[in-house]
């Protein structure tokens, strides 16, 4: 489910297509989509309600509330807005159909509209309701781009449901039956770059649909194609403005720390925009405070209270309590490790993986090793040389618990990987699949994943086939398990090639 983290961010882009039907882009209109791309949603909040009172028959501007309505209740979360949402997305929807019926915008909006609501309504859990208008969106677009083959700004959607559809995980297979379409990342990739890569002048009207492309093609190659090198090369460009631009400060931050940057995504978290210009994005709080807690630092704590405390929505609270009582456990607060740990099964919801596995930790007696959890907290961050210290001189003889025995050698396997001496991460994930394949932990699946991943960067495809398919065999995993099996799909995507 990693890419609903990002999915309706990364399709907030900016355009500017001129037609003879009731669809206008003036200053104002513009200026509103850079807001909303910015996060600037209160002042985007005013100018909107200004143009619907001057230009009350243009479809650009329902467009523009419905879409500021979903960002917000995407970041925020509320039960109460939430309901809001449906009704006053069906009244635009009409007005956009009465006065764009003549323009591609027309159903390239409600298209864009339905996709980013659907994707809303997965964080809700309200799955058959986001399938419908998934499935909406990408009947509208492909009726689009039939009828206007060279308005580009269609393929973008259509690339992402095509693309994630190829690799989703087997619980939401149901939604590519209700899609109708045939899954295929290669396909899917296809199809967006006929946006992201086309050859425009600089001062083309669909300059800033190619932004908000490039930024999707960015995502899909990071959280579907999990292709880091090329989805840094294209992240790194689109997220340039991060010191004026919330929305890139988060996108870049997040994919820092995906890579294993740490320093670099405390520096950008830290020194985010803020203040009465911008949304309340709590959630940087949450990812700082993840950030430090690999740094072992001392003030971890305090982002992951603030985020706990501030955020009034459903996601990520049990992997904060998670982490923020990991902070208490390796400074030695055994006391307060218990008070959040217990919290987990009092608050938040169980629909990420993150949470999803907090639960399930808080739910059982067992306590993470402290040498362990402070070396795979560090290899989270980079700290590669700091990790395997926190490892020195230990062998499976020094743990007692069979998970924690399977565990020291998938810390070591990770942390060998990420220092480039593949010999050692293969021996060591070897024993983890060895061991490990019939236990209910994630760690001889993400092994598989891993030599897999190691093969793949050798070139050794026979292998790298083989431990991504056997991936898909342990059944009896129950961590982790849609995006590790999405991560073991896109991996056989890439060496089926």
């Amino acid at each position: 489910m990693k890419i609903f983290k990002l999915i309706i961010f990364l399709g907030l882009g900016i355009g500017c297509f001129t037609t003879k039907a009731k669809v206008e882009f003036n200053s104002n209109i513009n200026s509103a989509f850079e807001d909303i791309y910015k996060l600037k949603l209160p002042q985007a909040d005013i100018i909107i309600e200004q143009e619907i009172k001057s230009s009350k028959d243009n479809a650009a501007v329902y467009y523009l509330k419905s879409l500021c309505e979903i960002v917000k209740v995407f970041i925020n979360e509320n039960e109460k807005d939430y309901k809001k949402l449906s009704t006053n997305i069906k009244q635009n929807l009409k007005l956009i159909d009465k006065k764009a019926v003549k323009s591609p915008y027309g159903k390239f909006f409600k298209g864009q509209l339905l996709f980013f609501f659907g994707i809303t309504q997965f964080k809700f859990e309200d799955y058959f309701s986001a399938g419908s208008n998934i499935r909406e969106a990408y009947i509208l677009l492909k009726e689009n781009n039939k009828k206007y083959p060279d308005f580009l700004p269609n393929n973008t959607i259509l690339g992402v449901i095509q693309t994630f559809s190829g690799t989703m995980p087997g619980y939401y297979k149901w939604l590519v039956t209700l899609f109708g379409i045939e899954p295929s990342v290669k396909e899917g990739m296809k199809t967006i770059k006929k946006i992201s890569e086309a050859k425009l002048t600089e001062t083309s009207e669909w300059q800033k649909f190619k932004l908000e492309a490039r930024i999707f093609e960015g995502g899909l190659y990071n959280y579907v194609l999990h292709d880091e090198l090329k989805a840094w090369n294209i992240l790194d460009k689109c997220t340039e403005d991060w010191k004026i631009n919330l929305f890139s400060s988060y996108l870049r931050a997040s994919f820092l720390i995906k890579i294993n940057k740490n320093e670099e995504a405390i520096e950008v978290l830290s020194n985010r925009p803020k203040g009465k210009d911008y949304v309340n994005l709590e959630f940087c709080n949450y990812l700082l405070g993840v950030s430090k807690l690999s740094r072992l630092d001392e003030n971890a704590d305090y982002y992951l209270k603030e985020y706990i405390t501030k955020f009034k929505g459903r996601n990520y609270i049990k992997s904060a309590l998670q982490k923020l009582s990991w902070h208490y456990l390796i400074n030695g607060e055994y006391e307060k490790y218990k008070y959040y740990n217990a919290k987990i099964n009092k608050m938040g919801y169980n629909f990420t993986d993150e949470d999803k596995q907090a639960q399930k930790s808080a739910s059982s007696s067992y306590i993470p090793n402290i040498s362990l959890l402070r070396s795979r907290l560090l290899c989270d961050g980079g700290y590669l040389e700091r990790a395997l210290k926190e490892l020195e001189n230990k062998s499976v003889k020094n743990f007692s618990e069979t998970r924690d025995k399977i565990e020291f050698n998938y810390r070591l396997g990770r942390i060998y990987q990420k220092m480039g001496k593949n010999d050692f991460a293969i021996m060591h994930y070897k024993i983890v699949i060895d061991e490990g394949q019939n236990l209910p932990h994630y760690f001889a699946t993400s092994a598989c994943i891993e030599t897999a991943t190691i093969y793949e960067l050798l070139k050794d495809t026979e292998n790298a086939k083989k431990y991504y398919k056997k991936a898909l065999t342990f059944t009896k995993n129950k961590e982790y398990e849609n995006s590790l099996e999405q991560r073991a799909k896109a991996g056989l995507v890439r060496v089926d090639k």
